[in-house]
Parts: C-alpha cells; sequence; structure tokens
C-alpha cells in the first residue's frame, strides 16, 4: 500500500496540460492540452490509447458507463469511442469561438461552453438542441445542476480590463434560456458552483467577496447586510461538498479555507500555521476540490504544492508538483488527478479514502 501523496500514474506530454478526467469506474484517466493529443491511460493496469485531434484539447469528460467520452479542442466537440478512440461525430460548436468546457449532465445530454454561449447537445449525433448566449462577455465559470435542467453562470463583462460593475453571477433554466436568479456584485465573478440540490449558488468576484445566494430569484443568503465579508482575500477558485454541508475556497492569500454552507462561517483554513511564526510567503490558491464523500478536500497553489486535508484542517499530504493547470478527483474517491505543464499526475489519496476500499 503506498503513501498517500504518491505518484501512482504520471503522463508525459509536450506542453501544457489543460484537461483531466477519471472514468466512472475510477480505472482510466484521460489528459489532454496543448500538444493536440489526448492520452488515456490506466491508472494501474491496462492499455494505453493515444488519441490525435485537431487542436488544443480544454475539455474531456467520460459517458456515464465509461464506454464513450466528449473532447473540446480549440472549435470542436467530438464524441469518441471509449476503446480505440474514433469519433462517433465532430464538429464545430461555435465557429469563430474556442470551446472552453464540456460534461455530461445528469439526463446524458452533453453541455459545451464558449466565451459567450452554453450549449445543449444531443450525444447520439452532436445537434444542438438548445443554445443561451451570454451578451455582454465573457462566461468565466459554469456549473451544472445535478439533473442538467440548469446552468450556473460567472460572468465577467470586461474580461483583463477594469472589473467594477462589470459580472454578475446567474441561474439559467436550459429549456426556456430563462434567467431564474442573479446575483450582482460590484465586480466581476470568477466562480460559481451549485449546492447538491441546486437550490444555491456559491460564488466569488474580484470585489473579494464570496457570497451565497438562491437559485431562485436570487437573493443573497450570505453575507447578511450587516455582516463583512472579510475572510478570504482575493477569492478566485470554490467547490460545495457534494453533501451539501460545506464549501470551499481558494483565495490570493495561498489558503484553502473551508465554510459552513449554510451560513458562510470558516470552520477551518489550510495550510495551518503556528501562531506567532512568521509569514512563509504562500503562493496564491488556484484550483479547490471535494473528494466525492465530502469528508476531504484538495487544494493547489502557484507555490507549486498539492494538499489534501480534512473538514478539521489535518492535512493528508502535501505533494510538491509542477505548476498545476487542472484538478480534479476520481470518482471513488482514491486518486487525484493534475495536470501541469508537460505532464499529468495522478496521486495516491490512500486505500482508506476509497469509497470502494
Amino acid at each position: 500500500m503506498s503513501e498517500p501523496g504518491t505518484v501512482a500514474r504520471s503522463v508525459e506530454h509536450q506542453g501544457s496540460v489543460q484537461a483531466i478526467a477519471f472514468s466512472p469506474d475510477s480505472t482510466r484517466f484521460a489528459s489532454g492540452g496543448s500538444d493536440n493529443t489526448l492520452r488515456v491511460r490506466p491508472v494501474l493496469i491496462g492499455e494505453d490509447l493515444d488519441v490525435p485531434v485537431g487542436g488544443s484539447v480544454t475539455g474531456i469528460a467520460f459517458g456515464p458507463d465509461g464506454g464513450t467520452f466528449v473532447v473540446a479542442d480549440f472549435e470542436q466537440v467530438s464524441l469518441r469511442d471509449g476503446a480505440d478512440g474514433s469519433a462517433t461525430w465532430q464538429g464545430p460548436l461555435d465557429p469563430g469561438n474556442s470551446v472552453n468546457a464540456v460534461r455530461f449532465a445528469g439526463d446524458g445530454q452533453i453541455i459545451a461552453t464558449t466565451d459567450v454561449l452554453v450549449a445543449v447537445l444531443d450525444p447520439a449525433t452532436g445537434a444542438i438542441t438548445r443554445r443561451v448566449t451570454v451578451d455582454p462577455p465573457l462566461i468565466a465559470d459554469v456549473d451544472v445542476s445535478g439533473d442538467g435542467t440548469r446552468v450556473a453562470l460567472a460572468v465577467d463583462h470586461r474580461h483583463g480590463g477594469n472589473h467594477q460593475f462589470t459580472g454578475d453571477a446567474r441561474v439559467v433554466e436550459l429549456a426556456t434560456g430563462e434567467v431564474l436568479g442573479k446575483l450582482t456584485p460590484d465586480d466581476a465573478v470568477h466562480a460559481v458552483a451549485f449546492s447538491p440540490d441546486a437550490d444555491t449558488v456559491l460564488c466569488c468576484a474580484a470585489d473579494d467577496t464570496t457570497r451565497m445566494f438562491e437559485s431562485v430569484g436570487g437573493g443573497q443568503v450570505w453575507p447578511l447586510p450587516e455582516e463583512t465579508d472579510e475572510q478570504i482575500t482575493a477569492p478566485n477558485c470554490l467547490a460545495y461538498d457534494p453533501k451539501g454541508r460545506w464549501t470551499v475556497v481558494g483565495g490570493a492569500d495561498g489558503f484553502a479555507r473551508v465554510l459552513d454552507a449554510a451560513t458562510g462561517v470558516e470552520k477551518c483554513r489550510v495550510p495551518k500555521l503556528q501562531p506567532g511564526a512568521p509569514d512563509p510567503g504562500l503562493g496564491a490558491v488556484t484550483h479547490v476540490a471535494f473528494s466525492p464523500n465530502g469528508k476531504l478536500a484538495a487544494s493547489a497553489s502557484i507555490d507549486n504544492v498539492v494538499r489534501l486535508f480534512g473538514l478539521t484542517g489535518q492535512e493528508l499530504y502535501a505533494a510538491p508538483t509542477d505548476e498545476v493547470l487542472t484538478l480534479e478527483f476520481s470518482p471513488d474517491g482514491r486518486w487525484l488527478g493534475v495536470g501541469c505543464f508537460a505532464r499529468a499526475l495522478v496521486l495516491d489519496n490512500g486505500e482508506s479514502n476509497s469509497t470502494q476500499g
């Protein structure tokens, strides 16, 4: 049995790895990026598969049964056979706009996004069955409700410029395109995440705030009007616990904080610092995620450390890596996939942390 934090698999790439995904049974791992090749590898034992694609890979998702996977590369989306990588269908989503992300929704349909478009695709043919456009752009982040009927969008109207009064977080019903709820912070919104029941949305913005709001109506749950949100410096990444009890938020001050989802009150932060110890100069946290059972969270920071920790703030490991570009747990929680420059890694979280262990 390997120690938690051990590299179980390293997959070499020629360039940055911007997308990773695990198969539903957690036995296979896919990675892709700027070298125009999708690599599918067994986590432990099995056959390797290399799939040439037409452009830089920005999104990968396995189908519900693991027999197919969907890939976003440059302007194209394709559905591919899980055994040999052959394309069932492929084509441009929105000519002139790169595809930023793809995923399977709870109803089996495929959702793909560009800077300005959310599209629902028929998994059998790739035909667009519904589309939602955002004007002015940019869609900075997107989350899909568990049943696939709603999307939460983080919108930045002036990407790369003055963010003041130029963004919002919104919930859109995919069937109609109706905006069900909307929250407008002082500045652009960076990230959004649905609660498991999709009743609330967590978001963080360039005005240094982290907020929870109601999906329908947009009413702010916390912080309350009389409260000041001073917990997190420059929050930029977040995740909701799959059980709906906790959230985790990463900030530019180098900490990942676990917050009570009902109140926003901080439960713990990682890394833990000794009282009176000098400032260690922590790098900004860029990625966070919860394990499928909600008992562990992971963070990655620009000082090239990936941390796995419990809800008391106790670290299970702090693994050195290259700069992390994407981060994802396997469905069984045993593995943590990390995309870096020139390689993808599968870190072992330990057999005791697997839902199948």
